[in-house]
């Protein structure tokens, strides 16, 4: 008798009624929670691959830092940037040849310049750059015989 009446009480109208909500929201909310899922996924997805390319860009600046350490960078600044030479090492200023001209360029148009000698100190050549005396009495020397 208790399983004839459990029967009429789950499979009574209203009671279907209630079990069809019951399963839509639950398929509701098992969606929703897929969704997210899937959403967290993809943030992980891309988030691992912008830690490979910093990784990989960690790894060019460690060489980039290492390589800056060495004599032969630091060398090869202090010649291109400012304008440096090593001792017993002379600049030579070549001038723009037009491509209409000679190649052959005079001896005269070649302008030889000792360079400031590397490892001299920067206070001493600032010093020199503004308070060169030796310069500004061979100014003043000239502008007085005028």
């Amino acid at each position: 008798m208790s399983s004839s009446i459990t029967k009429t009480i789950f499979f009574s109208k209203p009671m279907i009624m209630l079990e069809i909500a019951a399963v839509v929201v639950f398929g509701f909310y098992v969606g929703k929670a897929v969704l997210e899922k899937r959403a967290i996924q993809a943030q992980i997805a891309t988030l691992e691959l912008d830690i490979s390319k910093l990784e990989h860009e960690k790894d060019s600046l460690g060489a980039l830092i290492e390589y800056a350490k060495t004599d032969s960078f630091v060398q090869k600044e202090a010649r291109e940037k400012l304008n440096l030479t090593a001792q017993g090492e002379s600049v030579v200023v070549i001038p723009e040849i037009d491509s209409g001209t000679s190649v052959a360029v005079e001896e005269s148009s070649v302008k030889a310049h000792n360079g400031s000698i590397l490892g001299e100190s920067n206070v001493k050549i600032w010093w020199e750059y503004f308070f060169d005396y030796s310069e500004l009495s061979s100014q003043s020397n000239a502008q007085e015989s005028q």
